[in-house]
């Protein structure tokens, strides 16, 4: 038998989480707003002259695992961490990290987007830079020694008798 009053009950404490999140994001909206200034500078400090660093931030708009993250920079995973130190650790929160199993899953911070990140004219000149360095990169050949076999068609066969 399923209890009503303890469905209600249940309803009612998920609406109270829902209103206290709204409320704790437009309480951080407003700081951020008030503070964008210091906001902008600590980013600018954390992003310093990385174009992987600028680049993470515009690739964790929305949740990305840590090896689908590495693959789009175009960097080996086991040198995720380093890029992502200055941006998830410490008192410096630009980009969250939960991990699920295994696997840590990265997120920019909302106040990213709240200061306006790609406007910040020093973090938008390195996404650039990374943009036109990673078309660079997708572009080039292989490395000698590793390149691909390019394979000759099959030759129809001749009866011969």
């Amino acid at each position: 038998m399923s209890n009503p009053e303890g469905g209600d009950e249940l309803q009612l404490i998920r609406n109270e989480l829902k209103r206290i999140k709204s409320d704790t994001n437009n309480i951080n909206r407003i700081i951020t707003i008030a503070n964008s200034d210091v906001v902008i500078q600590e980013l600018k400090k954390a992003v310093g002259v990385s174009k992987i660093r600028a680049a993470i931030l515009m690739l964790t708009k929305d949740n990305v695992s840590a090896k689908d993250l590495a693959a789009k920079l175009g960097i080996d995973p086991a040198n995720l961490g380093r890029d992502m130190k200055e941006l998830a650790g410490g008192n410096r929160e630009f980009v969250t990290v939960t991990e699920v199993g295994k696997q840590r899953f990265f997120q920019r911070a909302q106040l990213v987007d709240l200061i306006g990140f790609e406007k910040i004219p020093e973090i938008a000149n390195l996404l650039k830079q990374w943009e036109e360095d990673r078309a660079r990169q997708t572009q080039a050949p292989l490395p000698e020694g590793s390149q691909a076999r390019v394979e000759a068609p099959p030759q129809a066969q001749t009866n011969v008798s």
